[in-house]
C-alpha cells in the first residue's frame, strides 16, 4: 500500500479542491549512498510560511499530498550534511517527483555549531597547546574547574590564543558566568575582529544579561558574517520575543527551522508567534512536532495544555 512506501500526510488538510496535486520525492547522503530515513522534510509556500513537515520513511521517501495549485518550496535538512531546498511548480503539472542528494557539511558537527578547528597555529607554544587540548578534554567529561583553569594557563602562555579564548567563554556559558564569558568572548573578538561565532556567542551573552540594544546590534553584526547559523537566527528570535517584537521575531525563527528543522525549542517559538498572530492551526503544526522532539522536554506539559485550548477553541469555529 501507498503508506507502507511514502512517508506522507493522508488527509486533507490543505485543501478541499477535489482538483488536487502533491509533492513526491526522495533523499540521498551522496557519500554513503544511504537513502536515510527520518530525515525531516518542510513544505513552505513560496512567498513564505510553513504548510507541513513529515520525516523519510525507510526507503528515504516522502509525499506531500492533497495540495492546491501553487508553487512551493521544499527543504530538507539532516544534522551533519548541508541544507538542500528546491522549488516545486504545481502550476501546469499535478505532481512532481524531487531528489535530494545531501552533501556532507565536513566544517561542522551534528549539532550545528562550528567546530573548533584542529590546524596547529605555529606561533602557538607547544605548553600552551597542550594545556589548551588537556582542557577541552576536561570540559568533554564536564570537569569545568580543571577544563577552565587549563584553558586560562593556555592563554597565559600564548596570549592571543584564539581557539583557547573561545573555548572559556562557553564554559563561562555553561555555568552562566555571564561576566566572564563576555571577556572571553570580547578578547576572542579582537583578536579575531570577522569571527562569526564568537560575535554570536557574544550577542547571546548580552541577550542572557538582557542588555536587548547590545545583544541586537551584535547578532546582526555576525549574522553578516554568517547568515547561515542557526545558533545566531535562533537567538534574534528569541531577543525581539523577549522584547515583545513578535513580527521581528518571526524572520530569525523562520530561518532556523529551514538550517536546523530538529531544533524543538524552535517549534515551540514558533508557535508561540503563530498563535500570537491568530494562526492557530498554523501553531497547532509547530507545537506537535514540538512534543515529537522533545516528548520529554521542559515544556511539554504547558504544550500539551496549549493544544487542547487551541483545538477546542478550532472546534467552537
Amino acid at each position: 500500500m501507498a503508506s507502507s512506501i511514502y512517508a506522507q500526510r493522508e488527509r486533507d488538510t490543505y485543501t478541499n479542491n477535489s482538483n488536487t496535486f502533491e509533492v513526491n520525492g526522495e533523499v540521498r547522503f551522496t557519500d554513503t549512498g544511504a537513502s536515510p530515513t527520518n530525515v525531516q522534510v518542510r513544505l513552505e509556500r513560496f512567498s513564505g510560511g510553513l504548510i507541513d513537515q513529515i520525516v523519510t520513511d525507510s526507503r528515504g521517501r516522502f509525499r506531500f499530498p492533497n495540495l492546491p495549485r501553487g508553487y512551493y518550496r521544499v527543504i530538507v535538512n539532516a544534522p551533519g550534511y548541508r541544507q538542500a531546498q528546491q522549488d516545486a511548480d504545481l502550476q501546469v503539472l499535478f505532481r512532481i517527483y524531487l531528489v535530494f542528494d545531501l552533501v556532507n557539511d565536513s566544517a561542522k558537527g551534528t549539532t550545528g555549531l562550528p567546530l573548533l578547528t584542529d590546524v596547529v597555529d605555529a606561533r602557538i607554544p607547544a605548553a600552551a597547546r597542550e594545556d589548551f587540548d588537556n582542557g577541552r578534554a576536561a570540559l568533554s567529561k564536564k570537569n569545568y574547574k580543571e577544563g577552565i583553569a587549563l584553558l586560562e594557563k593556555a592563554t597565559l602562555g600564548y596570549s592571543n590564543f584564539f581557539e583557547a579564548q573561545l573555548l572559556l567563554g562557553i564554559a563561562h556559558m555553561d555555568l552562566k558566568e555571564w561576566d566572564q564569558a563576555e571577556k572571553s568572548f570580547q578578547r576572542a573578538i579582537e583578536i579575531k575582529p570577522q569571527n562569526a561565532p564568537a560575535m554570536i556567542y557574544l550577542g547571546e551573552v548580552y541577550w542572557r544579561q538582557k542588555r536587548y540594544p547590545d545583544a541586537e546590534q551584535t547578532l546582526r553584526e555576525g549574522l553578516k558574517l554568517d547568515q547561515k547559523s542557526w545558533h545566531g537566527q535562533f537567538t534574534l528570535g528569541r531577543l525581539y520575543w523577549d522584547m515583545g517584537e513578535v513580527a521581528k521575531a518571526g524572520g530569525p525563527i523562520g530561518m532556523t527551522l529551514q538550517l536546523k528543522p530538529d531544533l524543538a525549542e524552535a517549534h515551540l517559538l514558533a508557535g508561540n508567534i503563530l498563535l500570537r498572530v491568530n494562526q492557530r492551526e498554523r501553531a497547532l503544526v509547530e507545537y506537535r512536532e514540538y512534543l515529537r522532539l522533545a516528548p520529554k522536554g521542559e515544556f511539554v506539559v504547558q504544550v500539551q495544555e496549549l493544544i487542547r485550548k487551541v483545538e477546542k477553541t478550532l472546534e467552537k469555529n
